[in-house]
């Protein structure tokens, strides 16, 4: 009786191990690696600067990843609601296309951050410095997303 219980077990970790398709990414050293970065129109200066920073381009290297960033949306959506109809919460989201291309092979995704935060309670100038602040924000997790897609290609 217990054989057959830890058969079963046994099968249902293989499916689920299985299913779950582990070793389906390809990791690739970015260490010693030189990166080719380029931007389409409208991406902001301040998260130019900021990937050029993190992806540096070394000269000598036979081998570059080239990283193309382009489309570059952002957006402020207001919920409003309540008796004077104001507006109770700010949705800001930011979002990218990425082109990844190494060894000739391609790689494209969107990426997209989203945040949000009450608004009710915040003057004109306050929603304007709480929305530059959300803005740096979503760069930094625009930017850990870039760095997660180029260290690993999931080709």
């Amino acid at each position: 009786m217990t054989n057959k219980r830890n058969l079963n077990i046994l099968l249902i970790l293989l499916v689920l191990i299985h299913g779950c398709a582990l070793g389906g990414y390809k990791q690739v050293e970015t260490v010693n690696n030189s990166y080719l970065v380029s931007f389409g129109f409208g991406i902001p200066k301040s998260f130019q600067s900021r990937v050029n920073s993190k992806f540096q381009f070394k000269s000598g290297f036979d081998e570059n990843i080239e990283i193309n960033i382009n489309n570059y949306i952002f957006k402020q959506y207001e919920v409003y609601s309540g008796t004077s109809l104001r507006s109770l919460e700010s949705e800001v989201k930011g979002s990218l296309k990425l082109t990844i291309i190494t060894n000739g092979e391609s790689l494209n995704k969107t990426l997209m951050s989203m945040k949000r935060f009450d608004s009710i309670e915040l003057n004109p100038l306050a929603d304007k410095e709480m929305l530059s602040f959300i803005e740096k924000e979503i760069f930094d997790d625009l930017l850990n997303q870039i760095a997660i897609e180029v260290s690993l290609l999931d080709l």
